[in-house]
This record gives structure tokens, sequence and C-alpha cells, in this order.
């Protein structure tokens, strides 16, 4: 087939559109930063992919459904394509799926499994034996799969534009179980263990299948004891005690899927992380500079946590992401930055949404101010980038799943060393 892609500089479309041509398809695709969009890019496709980012108004999907090419959105083509290969592995959760998905990449090591995973340099095109990708809760979007083996790593509520409470995002999870052949859930989550009846578990609390005890800690770096269905000692080379939970969620499914601990210990220890997961970006200003996506409380806090035990002193810059996610966590958010010695606050990034009345980074600030002194809010980047110059803390994190990365970017660019 030839398949068109609208909007393939999308992290998520290029990796589908790799693993498309890998199959042996024609692919082309289309976006605003590669030339934009035409009716003539569409002539002669067998089949249009698009992503939800994309409006339906959009003249290359006006011109597939006038002369009936069939059109067909990202995350059903991700459940179409998953099925021509041998096993799936499917990762969801709230927090952790993008790093767990790529840990379990490195697991598989010359398995050479396909990944599919949406950060920058994250996927890669292998062997057709199986298939892991991460399963996006966004609207139920991770129903379109039908995994051999599904993977849970926590549930907390999220997406307020999409779910109207917790107990339909819930009953999303449910069903995505009973997509799954075979599911693996954190034990340690009260929400994970009731979603189906007979799971694999996985945690630090006694009884779990894949379990963590004697955990060491060195530079921010976690070794354990694996205990339960397997036992040998882990080193990981990713810092944070929520990465020992993304290690036994990525052990438990590469063993469930007949790898041995010796073909999996050796990837997963090299594994150092992903973009945009407290990713280093140099050294400015007498600071250690990093970016991460944290973008909800709970990974906002744990993000913190781990540069805390590197760092005596951190300062979080915070793009909040969405108006509804903003309003409804507001108090959360509050809560989790507070954690940090300095916090920064960039305007809300809109994403899909609209504004609304009285959700803004300044009054997110002002309940922060209510318990913590050193708590700012600015309308620019260049605002941010000139005062974070002069801040004390020797660790500067950037932090939210807009464009704050190039905040972080911008402010080491413009640090020029003494000569």
């Amino acid at each position: 087939m030839r398949i068109h892609f609208v909007g393939i500089s999308g992290v998520s479309m290029r990796a589908l559109a790799d693993a498309a041509a890998s199959r042996g398809h024609t692919v082309t695709g289309s976006d605003n930063t590669i030339g934009g969009h035409s009716p003539d890019n569409v002539i002669g496709a067998d089949l249009v992919v698009y992503t939800n980012a994309v409006p339906q108004d959009n003249c290359e999907l006006v011109y597939a459904r006038e002369h009936r090419i069939p059109i067909i959105e990202r995350a059903a083509y991700l459940g179409e394509l998953s099925r021509t290969y041998g096993k799936v592995i499917a990762v969801a959760g709230c927090h952790g799926k993008s790093t767990t998905t790529a840990m379990l990449g490195n697991a598989f090591g010359s398995r050479l499994a396909t990944v599919h995973v949406g950060v920058k340099d994250g996927s890669k095109v292998g062997s057709d034996k199986f298939f892991i990708t991460e399963a996006c809760e966004y609207r139920a979007s991770f129903l379109n799969l039908f995994p051999d083996i599904g993977v849970i790593l926590n549930v907390q509520y999220d997406h307020p534009d999409y779910y109207r409470n917790e107990e339909q995002l819930i009953d999303a999870y449910k069903q995505f179980c009973r997509n799954c052949k075979k599911v693996i859930v954190n034990a340690d989550d009260e929400i994970c263990k009731g979603l189906t009846p007979h799971p694999i578990t996985f945690g630090m609390t006694a009884g779990c299948d894949y379990r963590a005890e004697n955990i060491t800690v060195k530079n921010g770096m976690r070794s354990f004891a694996l205990t339960g269905k397997r036992r040998a000692k882990v080193n990981l080379s990713v810092a944070g005690e929520h990465n020992i939970y993304n290690a036994l969620a990525a052990i438990a499914a590469a063993c469930e899927s007949g790898l041995s601990l010796t073909d999996i210990l050796p990837g997963l220890g090299r594994f150092t992380g992903i973009a945009r997961r407290f990713e280093h970006k140099g050294l400015a200003y007498g600071k250690t500079v990093f970016t991460d996506y944290a973008h909800h409380p709970t990974e906002i806090q744990a993000t913190i946590a781990a540069a805390k035990e590197i760092f005596p002193s951190v300062a979080v810059v915070f793009q909040p992401h969405t108006y509804s996610r903003t309003q409804s966590l507001m108090d959360d958010f509050a809560a989790a930055l507070e954690h940090a010695d300095t916090v920064v606050l960039a305007p809300i990034f809109s994403a899909r949404e609209n504004p609304i009345d009285g959700i803004t980074s300044h009054a997110l600030c002002r309940k922060i101010v209510q318990t913590k002194e050193k708590a700012y809010c600015f309308d620019t980047f260049a605002e941010i980038i000139e005062y974070c110059k002069s801040i004390k803390e020797k660790a500067l994190i950037f932090m939210g799943a807009g464009d704050i990365d190039k905040a972080a970017e911008m402010f080491v660019r413009s640090y020029v060393p003494d000569q």
C-alpha cells in the first residue's frame, strides 16, 4: 500500500510511518513544518493516517473523503499495525509509560523488538516477533489495542477535558485489561489492584510476583534485589524511586514474554533515560540544567524528589499543561511544587483548549505563595531566563509537557563562560 501520514512530524506519527515502511508499505507524509498541506499530497494514496492534532477540515482529509480514500486516526492505526506482529506488549499508566516502554525495548536487546514510544529517538524498528508500545489513556485511545501482555503502572485522575471523573477513567482501564490476554499491574497502587481478577503483580510489598527488596541508593541511582518469580541483583542507571517501579514492570513484561534475566538485565542496566525525563541539558550560570515532561502533580513531586537526592537545592520552572488540568488539580499542583526550593511559573500551555476564566499561572502562583516564599510568575520565556540567571539553586529543572524545553535550551545557549 501507499500510506500517507498527515502530521508526520509528530514523534508517534514518525515512528508509525517508519514501522509501516518496514512492513513493505510506501510511506509519504506532510506537516506544517515540512512544506505544509496540499490535496496533491494525497493523490494516489491507498490509506491516509492522521493525528488528532490535525483539524477535520484539513485539505488533505477533505480530499481523501471526497475521493473515497480510507482515512484512519493515529491510535486506531497503531492498533491495526500492532496486529501484524507476533506478540504485542502495551504499557499503560498515568505516569511512566514512555520510560517503561523504552526500558522494555532495552531489556529485549538482541531480540530486536519493534518499539513505539512517543518521545524523540525512543522508537526503533526491529523484528516482527515483538511489538512493544506505550498505551495512552487519553480519549481512551489504548482501547484500540488488544495486547498479549498489558502493563499498568498506576492510575490517577487526569485528562479532565475527556474523563468526567475518576470512575470513568477507571472504567476505561478495566476495559483495557479485558482487551489483554495477560495483565501485569502495580500491586502497590490501590486502583491497579482492583482492575482485573487475576493479575501478575510487581511492587515492593510482600507477595508480589516481581518484588524489589534491599534497595540501595548511590548518586540517586537505585540497586535492588529482585525476588518473587525470579531472583537477581538489579542495578539501574536512572535516578528516582519511581524508576524502581518502571524497572520492575519492564522485568515482569520481559520475563512473561519468555526472556531470561540473562537476556534482560544487561540492557536494562544500560538504560539511561529518554528525552525530557530528567534529561541533562548542560551547565549554565552555576546551575545544572534539566528538562522534564512532568505535567501531573505526582510526576512533579517524583522528579523533584529524584533531583534532591543528587543536588542540595532545586529550582523548578513549571509550565502548566492545559487549562482544564490546571483547574481540576490546582491544589495538588501547589502542594507538589512546594517541594522545590524555588518555583518559577510560565504561562499555561493551552494545547487543544480555550482559556478558562480565572485559571492562570498567576492564580497558581498566588496559591503557592500562601505557604511558600520563593514562588514567581512571568509572562514570557525571556523574563524567566533573565530571572533564572540569578537564582542560587544548584539544579534547575524546566518542567512541563508543552514547549518549556525551548526555554531550557535558550537558557543554556545564553550562557557564555568566562574565557
